[in-house]
């Protein structure tokens, strides 16, 4: 059986771009990772994005996933707080490239003085939101019906996680109903999460 080539980690330099937008659009592509439409410009994704950490994940060479963080708020008391993004290509999903940069991402984030990373996730990303939980992240709540994809309004699942944390074990969200998207038969794995208890129950008699 042929092994895999090695996996490397290293910063995301403004040559790898090329490589970075194809995995970019393939991710686009299929409407469950990210409300952007279209892959935008190397000089607007850096914009967007803090300029440490960046990263890339290459395997002979080549540019099979990436990872970096964007400013969660323009407001000086969110200094600390950033949104990662994390995108593997198609051949390689499912053999830990996804962790192994968002490892090194929490890693850096944490060394550069980051105490809060957070995510959206669509519901039916299954892989994203274990990946994520493994990674030390906790399911704060769904958010329904925050924007829309296409003309149809999309639900995102909120995680975040605190610098030093541990993996969570299980998502912890209080919602209920989930997501609302045109494909039939979607998994929704944020129905995996308890279900909320109703008012009046557990609540001591005065």
């Amino acid at each position: 059986m042929e092994r895999a080539p090695a996996l490397e980690i290293r910063d995301l330099r403004p040559g790898d771009w090329p490589e970075v937008a194809v995995i970019y659009a393939a991710g686009v592509a299929t409407r469950n990772a990210t409300f952007e439409a279209d892959v935008p410009s190397w000089e607007d994704w850096d914009a967007r994005h803090l300029a440490q950490p960046r990263l890339v994940a290459l395997e002979a060479g080549a540019v099979v996933g990436w990872a970096a963080l964007s400013p969660a708020s323009r407001r000086e008391c969110y200094a600390g707080v950033a949104e990662d993004s994390v995108y593997v290509a198609s051949g390689v999903q499912g053999r830990g490239v996804g962790q192994a940069l968002l490892e090194e991402l929490v890693a850096r984030s944490e060394a550069e003085g980051l105490w809060m990373l957070q995510t959206s996730i669509f519901p039916e990303n299954c892989a994203s939101l274990a990946l994520h939980q493994r990674c030390g992240f906790r399911v704060v709540g769904v958010r329904e019906r925050i924007a829309q994809l296409d003309g149809v309004w999309r639900d995102t699942v909120l995680l975040e996680r605190r610098a030093g944390a541990v993996p969570s074990q299980s998502p912890t969200h209080p919602g209920e109903r989930t997501s609302r998207v045109p494909r039939e038969g979607a998994r929704l794995c944020a129905d995996l999460a308890p279900k909320a208890r109703r008012p009046g129950r557990g609540r001591r008699r005065a």
